[in-house]
């Protein structure tokens, strides 16, 4: 069905343009300026990249969309220590 850490060009070109125009009305943007994302042409803002990956169910990712807001590593820093 969906694959995890998908991004935007990916997610419109197998979900369609429905899809990503729901999605797009729920983060409170476009359709067009998510295909202006999945070209390259702008980038998300923080909000709309963490908007998008909740309201995509975590198929999009927010290391994906915006790698230099949110590296990898900086959510492997940011787990929780368990502590003994």
């Amino acid at each position: 069905m969906f694959s995890l850490n998908m991004d935007m060009k990916t997610f419109i070109a197998t979900e369609g343009r429905e899809a990503a125009t729901r999605l797009a009305a729920k983060c409170g943007t476009k359709y067009i300026y998510l295909t202006q994302i999945a070209s390259g042409f702008r980038k998300p803002s923080g909000r709309l990249t963490l908007l998008l990956e909740r309201h995509s169910g975590a198929i999009l990712s927010r290391h994906e969309l915006r790698p230099d807001l949110y590296p990898k590593e900086q959510s492997e820093q940011q787990k929780p220590k368990r502590s003994t």
